[in-house]
């Protein structure tokens, strides 16, 4: 793989993941104005995104597998850190939105809403 093709490739995976981080805490937002529907279809972007992110990440993996050494760079260490940010990000998301469910269901049960 190219110097330019590695590169590319590590841009790949901080662009899904940024984007996956980025849905899911928007998907929060929208759990705490209580709007389920856009929370949801924010989290199922999010999960879109991160499964782009790790398809290219399993691409490394499998190239080193294959005995292609992959350079170790910064850009290396921010892509996966993204990734795995990305993918606790979108469980606490989940979480959020379904404790603010529960949450807004007890409210209406009490009448305090």
């Amino acid at each position: 793989m190219s110097q330019s093709e590695w590169e590319q490739t590590l841009f790949t995976v901080i662009l899904h993941a940024g984007n996956a981080r980025s849905s899911a805490k928007e998907a929060q937002e929208f759990a705490t104005e209580r709007d389920w529907d856009a929370a949801q279809a924010s989290l199922d972007e999010a999960n879109d995104e991160v499964i782009l992110a790790h398809k290219s990440n399993v691409d490394i993996i499998q190239r080193e597998a294959k005995g292609e050494k992959m350079e170790f760079s910064v850009l290396l260490v921010h892509a996966l850190d993204l990734l795995v940010l990305a993918w606790s990000e979108i469980d606490f998301a989940e979480q959020f939105i379904n404790l603010n469910k529960r949450i807004t269901k007890l409210e209406d049960q009490v009448g305090t809403r």
